[in-house]
């Protein structure tokens, strides 16, 4: 049961280090997952992997906010294109609201 919760909302994992394990910090947002994201997926693509293969299991993290469903569509569209590369991820991410982000940053 909890394989097909992480599946749909993988950022249900987030907090596992605070929650379990009692560790400090604070869990990174969903957009810092992205951008620290970016960096693998383009590893891949160079290596020959399509995007839609690289993104699948990223579909679900928006699950619950404001653009989540724009987001999946954005990928699920683009990313099976011949030759989709790492501007489908970043045009997707405009689509969502991540209010964690916004959170953080009303409260600097």
């Amino acid at each position: 049961m909890m394989g097909r919760e992480v599946y749909h909302n993988p950022y249900i994992l987030a907090q596992v280090d605070q929650q379990f394990y009692h560790a400090g910090g604070v869990a990174p947002s969903r957009t810092e997952i992205i951008e620290a994201f970016l960096p693998y997926a383009a590893r891949q693509l160079k290596q020959g992997t399509r995007l839609h293969a690289i993104t699948r299991h990223i579909l679900g993290l928006f699950n619950g906010l404001p653009g989540a469903k724009k987001w999946r569509r954005h990928i699920s569209e683009n990313a099976t294109r011949e030759g989709a590369g790492l501007e489908v991820i970043q045009q997707a991410l405009a689509c969502v609201v991540d209010t964690e982000s916004q959170k953080l940053k009303e409260q600097a």
